[in-house]
């Protein structure tokens, strides 16, 4: 099997799990994620977050580690919080003040984004991103969507580099994850526990 093969059948594997997980559940990641994020022990992210301006975030959708109460803990902390808006091939972020309807409409494969008045934002002014993904391998090295949005956004990015903060569940790590020249490493990774476990051979 190829790297490409591999890929896809750990996306559509990873995918099913997501949507396995019940609301109660996700609710709950989503209550206790600012908190777990906020007291994170490590050096380089505690000094990136204290002279961060400018995060971006995601609107999660189909199982996604729900990032909503996230972005509003990091504007109760002073900080802007930009968030995806797919614009043809490319990708890019916008401030938005608040997660409700004045700021959000559906977008491209049914994600909430940025409605088109608001302007994008220089992709080198941005200090942290929140990174979603299908999976890392242990490494960090992330396993995304297949459409290569955040890997163009990143290497066109000019100047200092953001931190990158992956943020996933436990089963989404796994050192099967097929690794090419252009995929993503994140800087630091918070795996979220659940009863699943990172196997991902398909079921029998």
């Amino acid at each position: 099997m190829g790297v490409s093969e591999e890929k896809k059948a750990i996306r559509s594997e990873i995918r099913r799990r997501r949507l396995q997980l019940d609301e109660e559940f996700l609710a709950e990641v989503e209550k206790s994620l600012p908190e777990q994020i906020l007291s994170l022990d490590d050096d380089d992210f505690k000094k990136r977050f204290k002279e961060a301006k400018r995060i971006a975030l995601y609107r999660a959708k189909d199982g996604e580690v729900p990032c909503d109460r996230l972005a509003e803990a990091f504007m109760k902390k002073g900080k802007k919080c930009c968030f995806p808006r797919i614009e043809g091939d490319e990708m890019v972020f916008c401030d938005c003040d608040s997660l409700d309807g004045k700021c959000f409409a559906e977008g491209a494969f049914g994600i909430l984004e940025p409605i088109s008045a608001l302007a994008p934002v220089d992709p080198g002014s941005i200090d942290i991103v929140v990174l979603p993904a299908v999976a890392y391998n242990e490494e960090g090295t992330r396993l995304g969507q297949g459409k290569g949005f955040y890997d163009r956004f990143y290497a066109g990015i000019r100047g200092g580099k953001p931190l990158l903060l992956g943020i996933c569940y436990d089963f989404q790590i796994s050192s099967e994850i097929p690794v090419e020249e252009h995929d993503l490493t994140a800087d630091v990774i918070v795996a979220i526990p659940t009863a699943e476990d990172n196997d991902f051979e398909e079921d029998e």
